[in-house]
């Protein structure tokens, strides 16, 4: 097996709580699943459904205002249209986003499927806890280097693993049977050199800001 982003050969990871086999690139420190081990689009489905979040959930508002705060706060005068890409069931983050003055659209996977970004270029693309559920993160990066404007923020949320392969082993976050890939700042330096990013800060944990060259 090769890893996905560096094409090199990885180290096999054995998660015997779930039965589950993943692989660690030693490199850029992309951790990610045997697509063997995936769920059905079905199953991943009833996964979403059961998050009932939405803007009368005090704690899920307060994880995206801090999000927003510590990542892309400082260059919101920057901004004026946002895509909100894996908005989920309760589109939070869109409207926190609204309730700033900026022009927002939202696309979601199974709940908002329309592709309101087709032939559009956005000052900010927002993706919190989406990363994680996509197979190939070097094809959505790509995605998102054509949907951001030059000079334009590119924010992301994911739990970022801390590349202990013993550690990985017990974590909760890949206890999720939807989740598939897992990041390191290192892992993000790496999909910016290939695809027009720079990255302006990380928080070391789970969120990261990248502007588009």
């Amino acid at each position: 097996m090769l890893c996905k982003l560096c094409n090199l050969p990885v180290l096999n990871i054995q998660d015997k709580r779930n039965n589950w086999e993943f692989f660690h690139c030693q490199k850029c420190e992309f951790i990610f699943k045997n697509s063997l081990d995936f769920v059905s689009d079905e199953d991943e489905l009833k996964q979403y459904n059961n998050h009932n979040n939405t803007m009368d959930s005090p704690g899920y508002v307060e994880m995206f205002e801090k999000f927003m705060s510590n990542t892309f706060e400082e260059h919101i005068d920057d901004v004026q249209t946002a895509l909100e890409f894996g908005s989920g069931p309760g589109p939070v983050l869109s409207e926190l986003l609204k309730r700033r003055g900026l022009k927002v659209d939202i696309y979601d996977k199974y709940f908002s499927p329309n592709k309101v970004y087709e032939g559009k270029k956005y000052d900010l693309i927002t993706s919190t806890e989406v990363i994680e559920h996509i197979e190939n993160p070097l094809e959505i990066f790509e995605f998102f280097s054509e949907h951001v404007k030059s000079g334009g923020y590119l924010a992301l949320m994911t739990q970022f693993h801390t590349n202990v392969p013993e550690e990985f082993k017990k974590w909760w976050y890949k206890n999720d049977p939807t989740h598939i890939c897992f990041f390191r700042p290192r892992t993000f330096e790496v999909l910016a050199q290939k695809s027009g990013f720079k990255i302006l800060k990380n928080d070391s944990k789970k969120s990261i800001l990248l502007q588009r060259i």
